[in-house]
């Protein structure tokens, strides 16, 4: 997947206010420092270097430390089952990279500011072999991208010692996609950009039971599914069929969402109330039809009226006869050897066949920056280590599990650090792994000067503040209270951030009535309106100047850090169908504005008086359907990582916005929040309906906003878990993409829509990067933004940017912020002070270093 990892709040303030968490826990990159905020940089390796060394610039007879800290300490760093940005945090030292980005230096030696240049890394060769392979995996006839070969060094090594050949990524790959684990991140290589063939029929092989009939079934067949597939209105559950009870209900009910009370006859009720009053779909007709096959509905004329008027009303596209059924089915076996990779003609060439292609060499052959982007490695496991740590399925579970990679001794490093020691809640130490093939590399001589990296957890930022002054940390985001004396500093430092701060709203209707209480109310938030009150309510430029140091007012899904032409430098942000996007959200004309910058410029997010408009309809709407009662009090749940300061600071202030929208309204003293620490299960226990408003957002795939859109629609990864995007339509017209250059008109999924903006297999059309113009694709960007701003379930409310100090004790190679290298990462940090020096620095400063 692309990177593409989720922060919560408490964790993305951490990362506002202390630079030492991209260091600790920030994809920063150790090979090769491109990600946004890292902490480190250092020297141009053209300089002469200031300290004696050896041809790695390694050996330095000085030792150097840097340390740092994080406010949640990760719970594992395992590649394959890895969920947020914060299981990253030592996950991005001990692992290597097949290829990387580097500044870009002129004559001078000195770095041009904004560009990069490619770099091979654990990789020493890539080529496209489509053709090569185009028969035997019955790839398209045409076309290329969908086959590569990649070479490796010969000389890669565990840390210890242990030889890496292509054997090991293929083996890796098996257990990556492993259906007895069924792997957090195995959709990585089915739905994401690398998709093998045949991993995504791999990893759900033998997966037998009752589903929603849409999902084994693509394909709607009368002779072959008629007798298979059962009717029902029903949530999952009361069904018998047979002598079995259903535990899947048919996706209609998520398509317009029913909640769990919402039986069968109450849902036959309220569609014949609302659409299919006076047709042969009755309430009798429906209840005889619950639990039959089609089979059964056809063979009988009263349920076969019912069942076409019922499917007349409801049907826009082939097969969505599906959405009314269920059935029982087993996923069947597939071999490893029928999925897209395996080790080429020796043991250092890997060969990925895909399913979409990627255009990851430009035309003369050279790396294209997409190498690095989506495919900058493969996961690797060390493979004893891994057999040790496999795990059986407890007693009533069914999936095997890992303990790989959750401490020091059943962790394994093929990067440029090895983690010596791990403390869960406390500390955990990196030091060099002298067996990484990169001190072997004429690129790196000069380079990794840091020996070892020390984290700290550290729950508060004021403690943190503290160390820092001390000189016990070396670096710091700059928090909103000591703000005015510190921005000015000589060691300040702006990042700017693909993060997008956003308040994520529950949408599971179910786990908001069960979580309601006599007199508690809930349920109010699966209304939109109200969704859009709490949004209008937020007046984001009062907000982020009180709760941030430096961020700015956000919006969309998309800031300015997010790129869709990135070789030309084309921000999503800044083309014309981002902007309107923007402005029809809003309630902006642009048609009365100069142009569309003057329309932006005008928007706030922020209309107290519609807010609480919209928040009186949602009431009485709520009231008349029953899902609220007079007196109720409103309960919202906000839910975090870990609890401190600045988490509550933007508690409060959401809080207050969100009671002084009440005012003057039915529910004037009636809504209140609540603040929980969810710990590291923050993520799971939103998707699973635990508590109501996640303070966070998405971060990663920042070079492919159309990719990016995965985080909001597909079903493994948005955290609106009852929204489905799969039911839910959009008539949409993509210009200038049919033939001569005609439009298309066509009325689908939103799903589906995305599958023909990433060019899936099964999608009707192919609107990828590699079949159109990336100025034609923003079109439908644009579009799927918009229908996901426009329900709410996502409130954008900052675009990040960290405002940071760097102590005394190290420095960057450039303090221009680049897009592709940060600052240059622990590649090229540089020290000025050893360890012993460093003490002594401090001391000599009375024990407190002045950073004003």
């Amino acid at each position: 997947m692309k990177n593409l990892v989720i922060r919560v709040l408490a964790v993305m303030l951490v990362a506002l206010m202390c630079v030492g968490l991209f260091a600790c826990g920030g994809n920063n990159g150790p090979a090769n420092g491109t990600t946004a905020g890292t902490t480190t940089g250092t020297q141009n390796p053209n300089q002469d270097p200031t300290v004696e060394e050896d041809f790695t610039g390694h050996k330095d007879p000085k030792f150097y430390t840097y340390n740092t800290y994080t406010s949640l300490s990760p719970s594992n760093w395992n590649e394959l089952t890895y969920q947020d940005n914060n299981d990253t945090q030592i996950m991005s030292y001990i692992a290597g990279s097949f290829f990387s980005y580097d500044f870009k230096y002129d004559e001078y030696g000195e770095i041009v500011p904004g560009e990069f240049v490619m770099q091979y890394g654990a990789a020493t060769k890539l080529e496209d072999v489509t053709d090569a392979y185009r028969e035997a995996w019955e790839l398209p006839e045409e076309g290329k991208g969908y086959a590569y070969k990649i070479t490796i060094r010969e000389d890669m090594k565990w840390d210890d010692g242990t030889a890496i050949d292509a054997n090991d990524f293929v083996y890796t790959m098996k257990e990556q996609l492993d259906p007895l684990f069924q792997h957090y991140r195995a959709d990585s290589f089915y739905a994401g950009s690398v998709n093998l063939v045949n991993a995504q029929n791999y990893v759900k092989q033998g997966q037998e039971g009752w589903f929603a009939a849409d999902g084994p079934y693509a394909v709607y067949t009368a002779e072959e599914l008629d007798s298979k597939i059962v009717f029902t209105l029903a949530p999952a559950g009361p069904l018998s069929v047979g002598e079995d009870t259903v535990d899947a209900e048919a996706s209609f009910r998520a398509a317009m969402g029913f909640p769990a009370s919402y039986d069968a006859a109450k849902t036959a009720a309220y569609l014949i109330a609302n659409y299919l009053g006076g047709s042969a779909f009755t309430a009798e007709a429906a209840a005889a039809m619950e639990g039959k096959t089609m089979a059964e509905i056809k063979a009988d004329a009263t349920l076969k009226a019912a069942w076409d008027a019922l499917i007349g009303w409801w049907q826009t596209d082939p097969d969505e006869e599906l959405d009314f059924f269920v059935t029982y089915y087993t996923f069947p076996e597939v071999d490893f050897d029928e999925v897209g990779i395996f080790v080429g003609d020796n043991n250092y060439e890997i060969v990925i066949v895909l399913s979409q292609p990627l255009d990851l060499l430009k035309d003369d052959g050279s790396l294209s920056y997409k190498a690095a982007y989506n495919l900058s490695s493969l996961p690797l496991v060390h493979k004893a280590k891994w057999e040790a740590c496999k795990v059986a399925p407890a007693e009533g579970a069914t999936l095997w599990t890992s303990t790989y990679c959750t401490n020091a001794l059943n962790t394994a490093s093929w990067g440029p650090y090895k983690l010596e020691s791990f403390q869960s809640g406390m500390q955990y130490v990196l030091v060099r792994n002298e067996n990484w093939y990169g001190y072997n590399m004429d690129e790196y001589k000069g380079q990794y000067q840091t020996d070892r990296i020390v984290c700290d957890t550290v729950k508060e930022w004021n403690s943190a503040w503290l160390m820092f002054q001390k000189g016990e940390i070396d670096g710091i985001g700059i928090d909103v209270t000591i703000a005015d004396d510190y921005k000015t500093s000589d060691r300040a430092y702006f990042t700017p951030d693909d993060f997008v701060g956003s308040l994520q709203l529950q949408s599971d209707a179910t786990q908001l009535e069960a979580r309601q209480s006599e007199g508690v109310n809930k349920l109010l938030l699966t209304y939109q309106d109200f969704r859009k009150a709490l949004s209008l309510s937020i007046n984001r430029a009062d907000y982020t100047a009180k709760c941030t140091t430096s961020s700015l007012a956000g919006f969309g899904l998309f800031n300015s850090m997010h790129y869709y032409d990135v070789e030309n430098g084309g921000v999503y942000r800044n083309t014309d169908e981002g902007k309107k996007v923007l402005c029809e959200i809003y309630g902006v004309d642009y048609t009365q504005y100069e142009d569309l910058d003057a329309a932006v410029a005008a928007i706030t997010g922020y209309d107290l008086d519609q807010a609480r408009e919209l928040l009186t309809k949602a009431y009485n709407e709520a009231l008349a359907a029953g899902d609220i009662k007079e007196g109720d009090k409103v309960l919202l749940t906000f839910g975090t990582g870990a609890i401190n300061e600045s988490v509550q600071r933007h508690f409060e202030y959401i809080k207050t916005a969100w009671q002084t929208m009440a005012v003057g309204t039915p529910l004037e003293g009636k809504i209140d929040l609540e603040l929980k620490d969810f710990a590291a299960a923050w993520a799971n226990d939103f998707r699973a309906g635990a508590y109501d408003v996640c303070m966070g957002g998405w971060t990663g795939a920042a070079w492919d906003p159309g990719y990016f859109l995965l985080a909001y629609l597909d079903e493994g990864y948005r955290y609106a878990a009852a929204w489905d995007t799969t039911k839910v339509m959009m008539t949409f017209t993509m210009k200038g993409v049919g033939e001569n250059g005609a439009d298309i008109t066509e009325t689908m999924s939103l799903m589906d829509w995305y599958g023909c903006l990433n060019g899936y297999s099964d999608a009707k059309y192919d609107w990828s990067s590699a079949a159109l113009e990336e100025s034609q694709r923003l079109q439908l960007i644009a579009a799927l933004e918009k229908e996901v701003l426009k329900v709410y379930y996502a409130v954008p409310t900052y675009n990040s940017f960290g405002a940071s100090l760097i102590s005394f004790k190290v420095d960057y190679v450039t303090y221009e912020y680049n897009t592709f290298m940060g600052y240059g990462g622990f590649r090229y940090m540089t020290f000025n002070y050893d360890d012993e020096g460093w003490i002594a620095a401090v001391q000599e400063a009375g024990g407190t270093l002045n950073y004003k």
